[in-house]
Order: structure tokens, then sequence, then C-alpha cells
């Protein structure tokens, strides 16, 4: 199961919603232009706004003292970024930075708290998303212990490639050993596997995406795993 394409709105969730519903948010919503490494959730912080991503990608990336930050999740068009902390209220334990620029709708945590109390059928759409994001952390830890780099790499290439569109990516080996949390070199080793099988061609950071079937081959099983996870939740 794919993501989902994005509506007339951009965001694949808000595109669910009924018509007058829809517009009805929206109306609340600012529509702004997320950058490159713009940070939009700060570890131990409550933070004042909801991100709904139109395009590009966000990265919740983990701390652990004396090391690099690990990415535990990725979001993009399909769902929200924030919306955790805004039904439950507490400091993040992670921090959300934009991977991939694009726009966005944004809306202030009091005005989309009152949007949930107001709208069950938001809240339920919200909540599923929740809980695929939650899926892909809990997935993160296990897949990082056990599975092979090259393998986890072709995972992170098909989550990327569900929530861009397209076969080309653009990501240096440096950006990508850092989110795998791997050194710079092992991550050019793997790519170089999938490009001498021809699965993708990689150089100077620009990546295309040649055999998505053999990509989906080559990957973890946790990217058939978070299909079934979002089958089960999907309206």
């Amino acid at each position: 199961m794919a993501i989902p394409k994005p509506s007339r709105r951009g965001n694949a969730l808000l595109g669910q919603l009924p018509r007058a519903l829809g517009e009805r948010f929206l109306a609340q919503c600012d529509e702004v232009e997320l950058t490159v490494d713009e940070p939009l959730v700060f570890a131990g912080r409550r933070h004042p706004q909801v991100h709904f991503p139109q395009g590009g990608l966000i990265g919740l990336l983990a701390h652990v003292h004396g090391h690099e930050a690990l990415e535990v999740a990725v979001i993009g068009r399909e769902g929200v970024d924030g919306a955790m902390l805004a039904l439950g209220g507490a400091p993040s334990a992670t921090r959300s930075v934009v991977l991939v620029g694009g726009r966005a709708w944004r809306i202030g945590v009091p005005r989309f708290r009152a949007e949930l109390d107001a709208s069950a059928t938001l809240r339920q759409l919200v909540d599923q998303s929740v809980t695929r994001l939650f899926a892909q952390v809990a997935q993160a830890v296990p897949c990082t212990r056990f599975h092979s780099l090259p393998s986890r790499l072709a995972l992170w290439l098909l989550r990327a490639q569900d929530r861009l569109g397209g076969s080309e990516l653009r990501f240096t080996h440096l950006r990508l050993a850092a989110l795998l949390g791997v050194q710079r070199s092992a991550v050019t080793i793997a790519a170089g596997q999938l490009h001498r099988a021809g699965i993708i061609r990689y150089a100077r950071g620009e990546l295309q995406i040649l055999d998505r079937d053999r990509l989906e081959a080559a990957a973890c099983a946790c990217y058939a795993v978070g299909r079934r996870q979002r089958a089960r939740v999907m309206p």
C-alpha cells in the first residue's frame, strides 16, 4: 500500500476531510514554505505550532549524549508533524527538522486543539496518523540493531520516495550517514552495492531510483510491516 496521493489541499490527511470541514480548517491555517534544516520541534520543549506538509520531508531525530542525532521516523505529505505534542501537551523526546523543503499548512496549537474538539472526523484522522508515526518510531530501534545497512538504506529510500514522489533524490553520503547513525564510509559502501546491482544510480549527492521492485526486495522487512500497519489504520 503506497502513501495516499495528496488532494487539492496538498496534504493527504487533510484531503480526507469533507469539503466544508476541510475548508474551515484551512481557514485557520497559514501556508508556509519549509526550508532545509529548519527546526520545527525542539527536544525537551513544548512548541506552538503543528505542520501539515504539502511536500518535502521532515525527519524526527532522537539524541543520545555524545553522539549524532539518529532519525527514528519521517513525515511527508501523508501526515502531520507536532500532533503528538499538541494532543498530549508534554515536551517532545525528539526534535523535528526539515530534510527536504516544501510547502506546508501551519496552525497554532490552541486553534488545532479547538478544531480537534469540534470535529470527531479530524481527531480520528490525526489519531490514525499518530498511530502510524508511533509504529515507525517503534520499528527504529530493532531495525537499527538487527538489520544490515544496505537493507536499512533501501528502506529509507523507499520511505522517502513514498512521501516525495518521483525517482530522484538529493542527499549526500554525509547526510544519509548522519540520519542512519553510521560512518560516511559505511553509507558509501552500502550505496555502492545498490548502485552496482543496478537498483539505484548515485553520484555527487544525486540519487536516482532505477528499479523500485528490486529496491523493495533489497529493503529489510520493516517496509512490508509498515505497509501492513498503514493498511490497518487507514480509513
